[in-house]
């Protein structure tokens, strides 16, 4: 399986390459900037720890402080 992430502005553009994607049999979703946003923090954060650069603890404190910032906004 492979992914391929686009990026744009044109909302006509994007209706075309989603139903180009659908007569090509691939599977296409639309996603929202903080869906976008959420996928980027989790595979930053899994490459940290597969790197060594983030510890398990820096993960949690990290974790919770975006729970603590979800709960104020």
């Amino acid at each position: 399986m492979k992914t391929i992430i686009l990026r744009g502005e044109s909302e006509s553009d994007a209706k075309l390459i989603l139903e180009l994607a659908k007569k090509l049999n691939f599977s296409a979703k639309k996603i929202s900037d903080k869906e976008a946003e959420e996928i980027g923090l989790f595979y930053s954060v899994k490459e940290g720890l597969q790197s060594g650069l983030l510890a398990e603890e820096e993960k949690a404190n990290f974790l919770s402080s975006l729970d603590t910032q979800k709960d104020e906004d």
